[in-house]
């Protein structure tokens, strides 16, 4: 894991703040209103440089909203929440910045929720609970909350308890969620079972063996399974109870059998298996390293060759996989 580990707001906090602000100044000009005529002050003070009062306050109102707008906007740029190894640091405040900082020490526990607006837009609050503070901190509309909070509990595991050498292993499936998937990044919901159809479905298996034969073609890749093409955790569970044996060795013994009938065992030597529990949900990490030589897929007795452009998976024909092969493995 690389620190700091930054946590930005969403656009959600900016609107809500936004309408706060806009709200108390209303109801401030609107208490006013019931002591002074704002349209004799207006003659009085400004001189009419319009000669229409309704004029005025329509330019003064939209300029009062753009000012507001304004300032709202860089104060919620400029804060954030830094997660480093020992503390997490709120800084804000774009004209004055302010700091202050939680010992993770003294964070006894850290969660994720969900608003029904944050559910339906797909974002989370993190919060966490101090030993010394009456109310706890809350980290609003964040996207990919859960993350997030799966970081920060394995930070503290690491501050406090100082966790085993494998940590950073176990931490860098949190960095590939956080980077979102790319040339060397895909994710999988599930392996075999059909949510849609609420079946096994083979295509599937076949897709991810497509996804891991392109890795092995192109360059090194990770293919992560249990988790939607937006980062949100779902879990191998629903592939599990569709195996004989439903554990997390079933599922391996399951891929180990898919993977060579459809790729061939003498590529598995550089596909690695890792599993993690995150929000008490396992998830795969498929860590992939190059082929020495090329690798082809078979499907319905034929054989087809894949590789990675951008963050997709890409078939060649005939022609296009022989002058691949030549210019990607010299002779």
């Amino acid at each position: 894991m690389k620190y700091p580990v930054v946590i930005k707001q969403s656009p959600l906090v900016l609107i809500r703040r936004i309408i706060e602000v806009e709200v108390i100044i209303g109801l401030f000009l609107l208490g006013i209103s019931f002591f002074a005529n704002y349209e004799q002050i207006y003659r009085q003070t400004v001189g009419a440089f319009f000669d229409r009062y309704d004029i005025f306050l329509v330019i003064f109102v939209s300029l009062l909203q753009l000012v507001i707008t304004i300032i709202v906007f860089f104060q919620w740029h400029a804060e954030e929440y830094r997660v480093k190894e020992k503390e997490i640091i709120h800084r804000r405040g774009f004209f004055f910045s302010k700091e202050n900082s939680i010992l993770l020490k003294n964070v006894s526990s850290v969660e994720s929720k969900r608003s029904p607006l944050e559910f339906f837009l797909n974002y989370g609050t993190i919060v966490l609970h101090t030993v010394n503070a009456d109310n706890p901190m809350r980290i609003r509309s964040v996207d990919s909350a859960e993350i997030y909070a799966n970081i920060i509990k394995d930070t503290i595991d690491l501050a406090i308890h100082r966790a085993p050498s494998n940590f950073d292993k176990k931490l860098s499936i949190f960095d590939l969620l956080l980077e979102g998937e790319s040339r060397r990044l895909e994710f999988k919901q599930t392996f075999r079972w059909d949510l849609k159809q609420k079946i096994v479905n083979k295509n599937l298996e076949r897709a991810v063996m497509k996804t891991l034969a392109a890795f092995l073609n192109t360059e090194e890749g990770n293919l992560i399974i249990g988790i939607t093409d937006s980062g949100n955790i779902c879990g191998l569970e629903d592939d599990i109870k569709t195996l004989v044996r439903k554990d997390l060795d079933g599922f391996e013994n399951h891929f180990n059998q898919v993977f060579k009938a459809v790729i061939g065992a003498e590529f598995r030597q550089y596909v690695d298996l890792v599993f993690q529990k995150i929000e008490d949900k396992n998830v795969c990490l498929v860590e992939v390293a190059p082929s020495p030589k090329p690798v082809y897929v078979k499907v319905n007795g034929d054989e087809e060759f894949f590789i990675r452009t951008g963050n997709t998976t890409t078939p060649l024909k005939v022609s296009e996989a022989n002058s691949y092969i030549e210019s990607h493995w010299e002779k």
